[in-house]
């Protein structure tokens, strides 16, 4: 297996398969982006094509191989993206491990069975054909795109499917946790889907892992049922039609979300194909990640209902919450109820309506000014409350304070008083505070920055030995954090044994590894750092850093020091004024304790002030 995995890293680039989720910016030798896996400004996410590694030098501080990349942003197991992996190589396994061959795997084999039966009867069956011409007849959906999509029927029986996967080799367990039938209190089981016609619901990678089934029967309560969750669907996280559409999205750089899956089909026969829906669901943060992968610009387009505008008024504030920029495709129920109304009757008018969705803020605006009375005070102030929220979500102060003004002259009210009304809105709480997590975030922002700086210096070190030379002379071990002690001690160590100064960054880093093996992915992310950062800087300029970050260091690590012997000396002088002495001798030692933690501390900011005038 292991000649496998190699033979896989041989033929993948880890740039291509990391470039397939998000863009990758040049940095030196390597590449960057922001972090995918935590929320930053500041891209700390490294890519080196050289060494085919990543790591994040930010909150993650975590990193890897292609392997480890694929797990991390799909959620999965070795075995699943060893699967993935192959695939995209072309690389056939040689042998299945017991690990692959799990449940999850047969759970898929299942659904691709299932959708071959479904297709198979849309096809093939007098009701089946009957679906069909309702697909095509009534909803002017043309063969070629039914195929595509996949769909098909499920035949009006109890048993018609769990027959057919009972007789494909799959037991009654692996059938019941895919979902597709029911279990009934007798113990015998029914299939879920009957009588419906059949989207199939594909994961990023197009396994087929869920389905939908509309009904065929005019008298049916449910007109749309769902598959239930399961263990390799999680409705929170999917997103029909993304694994068709997300080419297109990475091209558009935006994507249109819609509400059902005939508003995806219709819009992708009539031409706009970067379109995804919710489907039965309201959109999640979880979603809207995942579509940050391919681009940071989503458009909403939703029915022309109250549920609709519901719907959409709860996705922008989800999509502003994960930072996206967001636009609004404001359907008139003139031009059509619903994406899939429009795309059939009139395909340019879809297109141009994708082009000229309005930005959200220009949206809550209009829906707030459709039934304005500039007359009513009353309104006029719900209108001003209504709208000061949804600017307050705004992240940009620009946009904030653009808005603001906007506001202020279509109600015609001073824009000092709408200010004050803001504060109002905020001092009531009616927008939520997020001054607790601020704190915390602020922390962990803080602790990041000192990783990266450290993370600098020990790379400086391997650069070169005078670096390496005057952090050793001027930092001391334990002025750093711990988990950082362990690798400055193994540079300071190597360094001790060699003295070669022609040696260049990789040879050191090479020699390094190979007497800290345990540290190899630790000293990896330095080499992929100090790729990024110094690749063309001069010597002096690295000398200068060097210097600066010890010194850095060296005040921190001094100022913990005197807080401590400041803690010591208060409680030295309260047993002094105690006076709980059972001789003089003990009070003299008390003393004399004193004084040498005073001659410690004047020490100790004197060499303070010296470092001061060395940064």
């Amino acid at each position: 297996m292991q000649s496998q995995v190699d033979e896989i890293k041989a033929k993948l680039d880890i740039v291509d398969i990391i470039q397939e989720y998000f863009p990758l910016k040049q940095a030196g030798v390597n590449m960057k982006a922001v972090c995918p896996f935590h929320e930053e400004k500041t891209p700390s996410f490294m890519v080196s094509r050289e060494r085919q590694m990543w790591h994040c030098f930010g909150a993650c501080n975590d990193g890897g191989d292609i392997f480890t990349f694929i797990q991390k942003m799909e959620n999965i197991e070795f075995p699943e993206a060893l699967k993935i992996l192959a695939n995209k190589a072309g690389v056939e396994l040689k042998y299945r491990d017991s690990r692959v061959t799990n449940l999850k795997t047969r759970l898929i084999n299942i659904h691709e069975d299932a959708l071959d039966f479904f297709v198979g009867n849309l096809l093939n069956t007098e009701t089946g054909k009957e679906a069909n011409n309702y697909l095509q007849d009534k909803r002017k959906i043309d063969s070629k795109t039914i195929t595509e999509w996949q769909l098909g029927y499920a035949l009006d029986s109890w048993n018609a499917l769990s027959s057919h996967l009972q007789s494909s080799g799959y037991n009654n367990q692996e059938i019941l946790q895919s979902g597709l039938v029911v279990s009934k209190n007798d113990g015998r089981y029914y299939d879920r889907f009957r009588a419906r016609l059949m989207f199939p619901i594909a994961d990023y990678h197009g396994n087929i892992i869920a389905f939908t089934g509309r009904t065929m029967k005019s008298d049916e309560m449910a007109k749309y049922i769902n598959s239930p969750s399961t263990l390799i669907y999680n409705k929170s996280e999917v997103i029909y039609g993304l694994s068709k559409a997300k080419q297109f999205i990475k091209e558009k750089d935006a994507v249109v979300i819609v509400e059902g899956n005939m508003d995806v089909i219709s819009s992708s026969q009539a031409g706009v194909k970067n379109v995804v829906a919710v489907s039965g669901t309201a959109l999640t943060s979880e979603q809207v990640r995942i579509l940050k992968r391919y681009t940071n610009n989503i458009i909403f387009c939703f029915d022309a209902d109250s549920a609709g505008i519901t719907a959409v008024n709860r996705g922008i504030e989800i999509a502003w919450q994960n930072g996206a920029n967001v636009r609004v495709i404001a359907l008139d129920k003139k031009i059509g109820k619903d994406p899939d109304d429009i795309a059939r009757q009139d395909q340019a008018l879809w297109k141009k309506l994708v082009n000229e969705a309005k930005p959200a803020m220009e949206y809550f605006f209009m829906i707030e000014f459709q039934n304005y009375d500039a007359y009513d005070i009353n309104i006029k102030k719900q209108v001003a409350k209504n709208l000061l929220n949804m600017i307050l979500k705004l992240i940009d102060p620009i946009e904030q304070d653009f808005y603001i003004r906007k506001l202020g002259d279509k109600l015609g009210v001073a824009e000092n008083i709408l200010r004050e009304f803001l504060a109002k809105i905020l001092s009531e709480g009616k927008v939520r505070n997020k001054t607790d997590s601020h704190g915390v975030e602020k922390s962990q922002k803080m602790a990041d920055k000192r990783n990266q700086f450290l993370q600098r210096l020990l790379a400086l070190m391997i650069i070169d030995i005078d670096f390496a030379d005057y952090a050793s002379s001027n930092l001391p071990v334990e002025y750093l954090p711990s988990n950082f002690q362990d690798i400055y001690k193994s540079i300071i160590i190597y360094y001790t044994k060699n003295q070669d100064r022609e040696n260049s960054f990789k040879d050191n880093l090479r020699l390094i590894q190979s007497d800290r093996p345990d540290l190899a992915e630790e000293f990896n992310a330095i080499g992929l750092l100090a790729g990024s950062e110094f690749a063309d800087t001069g010597y002096d300029i690295l000398g200068q850093e060097a210097k600066r970050i010890v010194c850095q260091f060296k005040k921190e690590g001094i100022k913990k020091q005197l807080m401590s012997i400041a803690q010591d000396l208060k409680e030295a002088e309260r047993l002094l004024s105690a006076k709980f002495f059972s001789s003089p001798d003990e009070e003299k030692k008390q003393r004399s304790i004193i004084n040498e933690l005073m001659k410690s501390f004047t020490a100790l900011v004197t060499e303070l002030r010296e470092v001061d005038k060395m940064s």
